[in-house]
């Protein structure tokens, strides 16, 4: 496998940042005024509403979510602990318009109601289809935390069915399922503890869907290894699918401490996946790098969430990018969180979508000790728009799942996509219900349709455990007894 070597760094044309109108009942003349004036900025992302569980039991909505065909799935909360969750997911359902409204709520539950299985702890979604990761289960079956995961079905009419995706070689403590991805109509299922020629290795299993007498049925098609098997890099820790590209992170890659991090490329070419390189970035961008990936429409972006800030020396995070031209990826100009402290984890979750970049930073300080904030930028370049919780509180987490999703139906005025973003429960503090903040914008659209989301594809590589477990005030490495339950970076 080669390595990819650019010696040019593109930077992205400067975007003014936007100053579009305080409340929604605008969007219409805003969408109108953007279509006159083409080179006018697009819409910035406004809060809309709090999304909460029905029923407020502690611990029913967790950090990991995605979104597809307007509805939002989201992973419950786990104590870390005692190994302890609840063993269901939730579908929210996304009506586009003012206050992007709920049409319903459903749930999913493990098969065998395993509570400690770690029932999505990862989640991937695309075309009505949705991969569940359940990296702690297996004690019954081929040993504990050897993993499992699933593919929910969701019919358009309501109804849901769910296969288990198998593991081809389980192995005890290897957590398959820690990270999950699709884009529809691949699958791949991260394994970062599989021990290969030395522990914690990693794995990437990849799965296709094929047609029976019974339905579709994920076969398994290839397995992926790290091109340099090196203890503790965790390859498989984050994965994101785009067709035939696969980014793979590995952010336990490197011999400094703490780790550097890499992100590997795989490819699709006549039918089998095969990895083609790994990507070069910037000096800056190191500090587990690949501990979240997103990849979608010729755009790569990857978090390394204890990075080094290039003013401040601070470990605040940051974010690598890079894009497609013709069949090699070109690094472009990494983001850097302005005015974060040590330890804000800004990288720990990304995901892509109408054509920005959201990055999630759960350990910022702004509202409160890990608070958390999200931040969000056009892809294309421009001021980076901070987001926050609409009542930030100390340990919250908020920024550690993000997702794009658009919602469901046609509607002349009110946002029509949003922006997802989860918490996670700060395990020091008594569990609460969670919630999921939701912010829209109306893209520009002389005709005021809603147009579906873009395709996209966002690693939720167990970025419960990464921000409860593995990133700490200082940014140091887990300590041994972190490792025991960690399945990031």
């Amino acid at each position: 496998m080669g390595t990819m070597d650019s010696n040019r760094t593109i930077a992205p044309a400067r975007i003014a940042p936007s100053r579009a109108a305080t409340l929604f009942a605008s969007a219409a003349l805003a969408a109108v005024a953007a279509a006159a004036h083409p080179d006018a900025p697009p819409p910035a992302w406004r809060w809309v509403r709090t999304v909460n569980p029905e029923r407020a039991v502690p611990g029913t909505i967790g950090p990991a979510i995605a979104a597809c065909s307007g509805t939002i799935v989201t992973g419950p909360c786990r104590d870390a602990d005692i190994g302890d969750g609840m063993p269901t997911l939730l579908l929210h359902a996304i009506r586009a318009g003012f206050g992007l409204p709920s049409d319903s709520t459903a749930t999913e539950s493990h098969p065998a109601g395993d509570r400690g299985a770690g029932f999505a702890t990862a989640l991937a979604a695309a075309d009505r289809k949705v991969v569940v990761g359940s990296p702690f289960a297996g004690c019954r079956r081929a040993g504990c935390s050897s993993g499992q995961a699933h593919l929910v079905y969701l019919a358009h009419d309501g109804t849901r069915s769910i296969d288990e995706i198998a593991c081809p070689e389980p192995q005890p403590a290897s957590e398959f399922g820690a990270a999950v991805a699709t884009d529809g109509l691949t699958f791949a299922v991260g394994s970062p503890r599989h021990d290969g020629a030395t522990w914690d290795t990693g794995a990437v299993d990849i799965y296709e869907l094929e047609r029976t007498d019974l339905g579709p049925v994920p076969v398994h098609v290839a397995r992926l290894l790290p091109p340099t098997p090196a203890a503790s890099a965790r390859f498989g820790a984050a994965i994101a699918i785009d067709g035939d590209w696969m980014a793979i992170g590995e952010p336990g890659a490197g011999t400094s401490l703490p780790r550097d991090g890499d992100v590997h490329v795989a490819r699709r070419i006549a039918g089998r996946w095969q990895l083609t390189c790994s990507l070069r970035t910037s000096a800056g961008v190191h500090g587990w790098l690949g501990a979240s990936v997103t990849l979608a429409g010729g755009q790569l972006a990857a978090g390394a969430p204890i990075a080094r800030h290039p003013d401040t020396a601070r470990r605040t995070g940051a974010v690598a990018r890079w894009a497609l031209e013709g069949n090699a990826w070109n690094r472009i100009s990494p983001v850097h969180a302005p005015d974060l402290a040590d330890g804000s984890g800004f990288g720990l979750a990304v995901a892509l979508g109408e054509g920005f970049l959201a990055v999630g930073a759960p350990g910022d300080d702004e509202g409160g000790e890990d608070a958390g904030s999200a931040w969000v930028m056009p892809w294309s370049g421009g001021a980076l728009l901070r987001l926050q919780a609409r009542s930030p509180g100390a340990g919250a987490g908020f920024g550690a799942g993000l997702a794009f999703g658009s919602g469901r139906g046609r509607t002349p005025v009110g946002p029509t996509r949003f922006l997802a973003v989860s918490g996670r429960t700060d395990p020091e503090q008594p569990p609460v219900p969670g919630s999921v903040e939701l912010f829209g914008y109306r893209p520009p659209d002389p005709l005021l349709v809603a147009h579906p989301a873009s395709p996209q594809s966002r690693s939720a590589s167990a970025i419960a455990i990464a921000a409860d477990a593995s990133v700490t005030r200082a940014g140091r490495q887990p300590d041994s007894s972190a490792r025991d339950s960690a399945s990031g970076p």
